[in-house]
């Protein structure tokens, strides 16, 4: 559907974009009422609703439901990066252990569950802390998940299993080591080695990156802050919607 060219009057009740740019866009004289807007990693831009900023106001109120997010943004120094690390470590684990076991699996408007995403943020530390930052041997977990958008040919490349569908209690044991292994890596975090460019291909379908290792640890720890929030997102849905 060209949305750009959507007639007056026409009905777009439950309409579900997903990673759509819709910058600029305009709703005007339309009926709004239950929508939802989830921005990537919770990066809204300018947003006015009925001639009211409303943006600064949705990045208050998430900084306050989960103030971890300021630590991350306002990290800087080694030390700052470990101490957010160290909060971020301690949030996931009592989430992990706190769980509902019946809702682990369970999926909402077709995101991850919760055990899709620790799955994926065992990718993403063998990405950011084995590949990037040159932990360990680099290689991939065969049960990490990538993004939905990734090729055949890079689950091959990787030793990944696509078909995987592995339990609760062997996720969390796999988990429970990933964070331990990404804890090891912030405790070497040195301020000299911070701002040193970093330039390799983690994997073929991904090209080359050019980063460095201060971003690196930037990444690990919104991937696991951002991926929290998604998770406790959906677990606060009633079962059945």
């Amino acid at each position: 559907m060209d949305i750009a060219g959507v007639a007056a009057g026409t009905d777009l009740r439950g309409l579900r974009l997903v990673e759509c740019d819709l910058r600029e866009a305009r709703l005007v004289g339309c009926e709004v009422d239950d929508v939802r807007i989830d921005a990537f990693a919770g990066d809204l831009g300018s947003l006015v609703v009925e001639g009211v900023e409303v943006s600064g106001f949705v990045h208050a109120e998430l900084d306050r439901r989960f103030p971890e997010r300021v630590a991350v943004r306002e990290a800087r120094t080694a030390a700052d990066l470990r101490a957010a690390w160290d909060v971020v470590d301690r949030l996931w684990r009592g989430t992990v252990a706190e769980v509902p076991v019946e809702l682990v699996h369970r999926r909402v408007d077709d995101e991850w569950s919760v055990t899709e995403t620790l799955r994926h943020l065992v990718f993403a530390a063998d990405v950011w802390a084995g590949r990037v930052l040159g932990a360990g041997d680099g290689s991939f977990s065969p049960l990490g998940l990538p993004t939905g958008d990734t090729g055949p040919g890079t689950f091959a490349e990787l030793g990944l299993d696509p078909a995987a569908r592995p339990g609760w209690p062997e996720v969390v044991e796999l988990f429970s080591a990933s964070l331990d292994r990404v804890t090891a890596v912030f405790a070497a975090a040195r301020d000299d080695e911070l701002d040193r460019p970093r330039v390799l291909v983690p994997y073929t379908e991904r090209g080359e990156l050019a980063t460095t290792v201060r971003r690196a640890y930037e990444v690990l720890l919104r991937e696991h802050v951002d991926h929290r929030r998604y998770a406790l997102r959906d677990l606060a849905v009633p079962t059945g919607q």
